[in-house]
Formats: C-alpha cells, structure tokens, sequence
C-alpha cells in the first residue's frame, strides 16, 4: 500500500537545495581590483556570474585572466576544481 503522508513538493525542494549546494562557488580573494574563485571544472558559468555581480558593486565588469586546475575540493563536494581569477576593469 502507497504511503500517502509522503509531500512530493518538499523532496523536490530538497533535490533543489542540494542541487545548488553541489553547484555552489567558494570566494578564494575578493577586492575591488579582481575576485578569485574556486568552482566545477565543468560549470566555468558560475564563477562568472559571480565575478560579474562582485564587480558590478563597484560599478565595473569583470575579465577573466586565467584558470587553473585544482586539486578536488572535498569542502565543495566537486571532483573536477578550477580556480578562475577574474579582473574587475572600468566598464
């Protein structure tokens, strides 16, 4: 007999959560001048986002310098690291 006490809506907001908490940055360095970011190999999009909405407070954009590889980051669960250093130059 199905359970029917189960709430379908909160494993989907579960699934969610995790979901973010998996695809989540870390902040290495973070000034006006650039921000470092250590993110999954394979969403480079993240790191950018970020850079993006950190140099925008200070009314900049930001430029990518350079990405290397990470050793994995047991912290943010990722098996494939990347650490992108990001400029944040006048718009």
């Amino acid at each position: 007999m199905p359970r029917s006490d189960r709430q379908p809506g909160r494993s989907r907001a579960l699934a969610a959560a995790i979901g973010l908490l998996l695809s989540a940055c870390a902040v290495r360095h973070a000034s006006p001048d650039g921000i470092t970011i250590e993110h999954d190999t394979l969403q480079p999009e993240l790191a950018a986002i970020d850079a993006e909405r950190h140099c925008a407070k200070y009314g900049k954009k930001a430029v990518l310098v350079r990405t290397t590889a990470e050793a994995p980051s047991a912290s943010l669960f990722y098996l494939n690291s990347s650490l992108s250093v990001f400029d944040c130059v006048p718009e």
